[in-house]
């Protein structure tokens, strides 16, 4: 390997214990530790998901600002939102808004979970005067396609008697009429960022695949797939046009199924490559000698279109190698290095248990970029 001058450190999250941020930091420490005088470049990255709003300030894409607004219980809470310097885009990531990570165990039900929250601060940034929106989908604790963010933006969503459904997808079977709102939302830019391409409805749709994850049991998939089902028909009604099947209409829960009825014009776009790009990460390997990154798991999936994998590749386009940094590894080291990774690293090990290495992942992802750093 080449002399080390320039180490560009570009972990995404420790899920269930750091941030793509403090992931980021904790590895910088153990290149100092082993390396003080090499040049380091933090550039922390998300794919749309938990992590992307603190990756983007990092970079100073956007600066950071909170907004009172419902979580996917319907609790008020402050969420962070991001602003460009220009005050022309808007950033927004429902993880923080209506996540997963921020409901206990015992709350996970995506029967009851709503995007309430979601269309109230689109609704505040539109009124801010945002010309684009950037909305991160990944993360989420809900499967109600998308109902209660349209309701927060002016939607109606009506029973048999004329009265609201109640949130989540529990109330999605009781849906008979959808008046959409009145004012038109279409001179907007709006991207959904997002790396899942899943259909709304069927064996790929939000249900089946994600509501399992938030909380599901098998038992309860079909009734909600119906609920899911009904909900759709009465939004193609409503808007006549059909876009269940479109890709990524399953994100979220289905939040992106709701978002696109509510803005035609909206993108789907790979969160993964909008934050890379957003942050400057390629521009930053034009001089690097060595790319650290890192997840909580590898494994073979990861090796299948993954943040890490795109990181992998980027730099091999640019001839930086890339060591890994990951929580726990499952698989053959060998699949890495046919990518380009020259060296791999675990926090959990024969004597580290995976409880043990969530709970100090910083000082172990510390002490293990140190030493894969002294090994180089």
């Amino acid at each position: 390997m080449r002399a080390i001058r320039k180490i560009v450190i570009a972990p995404t999250a420790f899920k269930g214990s750091l941030s793509p941020l403090e992931a980021a930091q904790a590895m910088e420490r153990g290149v100092r530790r082993a390396l003080p005088h090499v040049e380091t470049d933090i550039l922390p990255l998300a794919d749309g998901g938990d992590g992307m709003l603190e990756c983007l300030a990092t970079a100073g894409v956007c600066r950071l600002h909170r907004h009172r607004v419902s979580d996917a219980l319907g609790r008020m809470h402050n969420a962070p939102y991001g602003i460009s310097a220009d005050g022309s885009t808007g950033f927004i990531e429902m993880a923080q808004i209506c996540g997963l990570a921020q409901l206990r165990p015992e709350e996970r039900d995506p029967r009851r979970t709503t995007t309430l929250g979601v269309g109230e601060m689109i609704s505040h940034l539109l009124h801010a005067g945002v010309g684009r929106l950037v909305i991160g989908l990944g993360g989420s604790a809900t499967n109600d396609g998308g109902a209660g963010a349209l309701v927060a933006l002016g939607w109606q969503i009506l029973d048999k008697g004329g009265n609201a459904v109640p949130p989540g997808n529990a109330g999605l079977k009781q849906v008979h009429r959808v008046v959409p709102a009145s004012r038109e939302s279409t001179d907007v830019e709006v991207i959904l960022a997002a790396d899942v391409r899943n259909p709304l409805l069927g064996k790929r749709g939000a249900t089946a695949v994600f509501a399992p994850q938030k909380g599901a049991t098998a038992d309860q998939l079909p009734e909600m797939e119906r609920a899911m089902r009904r909900w759709a028909m009465a939004v193609h009604r409503a808007i006549g046009r059909k876009i269940s099947r479109a890709p990524g209409t399953g994100a979220a829960g289905g939040l992106g199924f709701g978002l696109l009825a509510h803005f035609p014009q909206a993108r789907l776009l790979s969160g993964a490559d909008l934050v890379m790009q957003a942050v400057g990460f390629e521009q930053a390997l034009r001089d690097a000698d060595l790319v650290l990154t890192g997840e909580g798991r590898v494994d073979e999936t990861t090796l299948h279109g993954k943040l890490l994998l795109r990181v992998v590749r980027t730099a091999r386009k640019w001839g930086a190698p890339v060591a890994v940094l990951c929580g726990q590894f499952v698989g053959d080291y060998s699949s890495l290095a046919t990518y380009g990774v020259t060296h791999c690293e675990s926090l959990v090990s024969q004597t580290v248990s995976q409880e043990e290495a969530m709970r100090q992942a910083a000082d172990l992802l510390e002490e293990k970029t140190a030493k894969l750093c002294r090994q180089i």
